[in-house]
């Protein structure tokens, strides 16, 4: 009776093992720890892909947070003008709405809000350095999200583009 071979790390079966898998590239002929090695570097980078869908969802919140903090302040601000009132109004709404994008297109929709952040942070800076250093430990915590949402996406992406096998693995 035949037995087919299984890929140890994608299931895939073979007739005959080949010398790695055409799935996700385990080495069938390879030694014990050449398998071992790479059977680490998947659970690695499953880990990589995984951890990315966290990020993801704190950087989701950052900008929903910083969404509504903006608009609030259209109100509260000492003495709101109708510009000042609309351009925060119209601010909040979009890190708002990047926050919902983030379900679609992670990347793109923590960037341009990282970009748009930091160009107001810089923005406020020039015009009122003071009312800058006001809660600065909570833009370091809203711009360091961002930033590690980013880098957390691009290192799943690079996992992902390493192993076939992994393509199909979302964190999104």
């Amino acid at each position: 009776m035949h037995t087919r071979a299984h890929c140890p790390t994608c299931q895939t079966a073979y007739d005959l093992p080949p010398d790695a898998c055409q799935h996700c590239g385990f080495p069938f002929a390879g030694t014990e720890k050449e398998k071992s090695v790479f059977i680490g570097q998947q659970i690695l980078k499953k880990g990589t892909i995984s951890d990315t869908r966290e990020h993801i969802q704190r950087a989701r919140t950052i900008l929903w947070i910083i969404g509504a903090i903006t608009m609030v302040l259209a109100f509260v601000q000492d003495a709101p003008d109708g510009i000042s009132q609309t351009f925060h109004l119209v601010l909040g709404a979009v890190f708002v709405g990047f926050g919902f994008l983030t379900y679609k297109k992670p990347f793109l929709s923590i960037l341009i809000p990282l970009l748009l952040l930091a160009g107001y942070y810089i923005a406020l800076a020039l015009v009122e350095p003071a009312v800058l250093m006001q809660g600065v430990t909570r833009r370091i915590v809203f711009l360091g999200g961002l930033v590690y949402a980013l880098v957390s996406i691009v290192r799943a992406e690079k996992a992902r583009k390493e192993s076939q096998f992994l393509k199909g693995h979302q964190y999104n």
